[in-house]
């Protein structure tokens, strides 16, 4: 699960954002960047423009964040952060991307601080649950992510649903669950963790009918979003097939997880199933 910051549509995209930025940022800066690359105080260049051309930095190193160079982003972040470490915009992406770089205390510290700032910013409360649940504190990354959804307005309502369902499911709260899956695909129907997570629920309650249905805009999403299957997916494909009739679905399944997933123990339920038939 990646944090739910705006994604790039593709690396070429990515680097033409990230050319773009650098010239702002070099129309911006000239005459108020010294030699060592970092922003300077003094010249013609005023207070506003400085912090003009520091949020510019900023919003070059979440491109490169998004784009995966770490390095760079962490670069552009440091810049920036002479002029916007005060400001919760940028203690937010500073925990985003010191959570990419496995520094998870870090990230947790920049998180209270962007918080302790702005304490209704939706996107913060639900990032910093997605870390959280990363971390296995489900109890404390669920109240993030109703934090988040506090926000009607919260562009991002959908993904803190979804993400909300990750961590009731995992604290087996699966109505619960499901009801959060169900409201993350009312507000986008192309979620496919949300999909699946709720047709394994609804195959869970024995809802046999909602769980094939379900999972049937699971396997549209996956083909048109071009995703590979994990063990869960593929395991409920067998066995959905199995109920059908369809042996040979069934094997198609059952071979790509032997393939790909022999150790799981979605390969074991798999076996189970074809040698009880």
């Amino acid at each position: 699960m990646s944090l739910p910051v705006r994604r790039l549509a593709s690396p070429a995209a990515g680097r033409c954002l990230i050319v773009g930025l650098i010239a702002v940022c070099a129309a911006l800066l000239a005459g108020c960047v010294n030699d060592s690359g970092h922003l300077s105080a003094t010249g013609a260049a005023t207070a506003d423009s400085r912090e003009a051309a520091a949020g510019d930095y900023l919003a070059l190193a979440l491109a490169y964040y998004e784009a995966g160079d770490l390095d760079a982003a962490r670069r552009q972040l440091d810049i920036a952060g002479r002029h916007l470490s005060g400001q919760p915009r940028w203690r937010h992406a500073a925990a985003l991307i010191a959570a990419a770089e496995g520094r998870p205390e870090t990230a947790e510290r920049h998180f209270r601080r962007a918080l302790r700032l702005d304490a209704d910013n939706a996107a913060i409360h639900n990032n910093f649950g997605v870390l959280l649940h990363r971390l296995g504190r489900d109890g404390e990354a669920e109240e993030q992510f109703r934090l988040a959804l506090a926000d009607p307005a919260y562009p991002g309502r959908a993904w803190a649903w979804e993400n909300l369902g990750r961590s009731l499911l995992r604290r087996q709260q699966f109505a619960e669950a499901a009801r959060a899956f169900a409201a993350a695909l009312e507000i986008n129907r192309e979620l496919p963790v949300a999909a699946l997570e709720l047709s394994l629920l609804h195959r869970r309650a024995g809802e046999i009918a909602a769980a094939r249905r379900v999972f049937g805009e699971y396997l549209r999403i996956a083909g048109e979003q071009r995703l590979e299957h994990g063990p869960k997916a593929l395991f409920a494909g067998a066995e959905f097939a199995w109920r059908d009739g369809n042996r040979k679905q069934v094997e198609e399944f059952g071979a790509i997880l032997g393939t790909l997933y022999p150790e799981t123990a979605e390969y074991q339920a798999y076996r189970d199933l074809i040698d009880g038939d």
